[in-house]
């Protein structure tokens, strides 16, 4: 049976009871591992929430208890695996301080935690706007890691001239794209830095600094699109390749 990641945990009682007959010597305990695995796809955050929501809205465990039909000793339990799953991102590391010189090779390569991005024509914002998601996506499905917007794909700085309001604009249109992600995250998590670039006027490179993700399920844009790091590029899933790459983070999870 497939976990879907748009369930709340009042669905996945409902669909999970459907197929495994709570109580049953078998079908009871395989009910509950498959609840358990909702809350390892949804990942930590969400699973504890919508525990504590169903609770308020029976009013107590005990109420809840028979709605859903799982013991209160096993609903406890439940609460106990999902605060035992990991945090759903890894601990933010701080920016690193780059030089970055106008028409010079920098010191990083593009590889499976930093991609390359020029940006062209006279309006960045929309060219960073337009992608900026879809690099996001990807590193929080894979490794975590830094986009940068004003190196060339064979490392040679072409920075973005940018004043205070240009990078204002920008930060704004980030946060947009963060706001539209499925499952929703909390924005303060994607680092954004402007490193400046010596001998360029107002010239910088834009950071995007993505953590890993370690909850077992991905992460969408609005339009139900996601995208992975694959060999250093990013990849788009959909088809079977989603849903085989979702049962192989579960299952490497386990």
């Amino acid at each position: 049976m497939l976990i879907d990641k748009n369930w709340c945990l009042q669905n996945a009682f409902d669909e999970i009871n459907q197929v495994y007959y709570p109580g049953g010597l078998t079908t009871g305990p395989q009910r509950n591992r498959l609840i358990e695995a909702w809350g390892q796809l949804v990942g930590k955050t969400k699973a504890l929430a919508e525990l504590d929501l169903l609770v308020v809205e029976y009013g107590s465990i005990n109420k809840m208890s028979k709605s859903v039909r799982m013991s209160p000793q096993s609903i406890k339990y439940l609460r106990n695996f999902f605060e035992s799953l990991p945090d759903d991102f890894e601990q933010i590391i701080p920016m690193k301080s780059y030089e970055f010189i106008e028409g010079r090779k920098c010191s990083l390569e593009e590889n499976l935690y930093h991609e390359f991005k020029e940006v062209n024509g006279n309006n960045p914002t929309k060219s960073i706007q337009n992608l900026v998601d879809e690099y996001i996506l990807a590193f929080l499905n894979s490794s975590g890691g830094s986009i940068f917007w004003g190196i060339c794909d064979d490392g040679k700085v072409k920075s973005l001239e940018l004043n205070s309001r240009e990078k204002d604009d920008i930060k704004k249109a980030i946060y947009q794209k963060i706001n539209t992600i499925e499952p929703s995250i909390d924005p303060t998590k994607i680092g954004i830095h402007f490193h400046k670039v010596l001998e360029a006027t107002n010239g910088h490179v834009l950071e995007v600094n993505v953590p890993k993700s370690n909850s077992t399920g991905l992460y969408f844009n609005s339009s139900g699109n996601t995208w992975v790091k694959v060999n250093g590029c990013k990849q788009k899933l959909q088809g079977l390749a989603l849903q085989d790459y979702i049962i192989q983070r579960i299952q490497d999870y386990d």
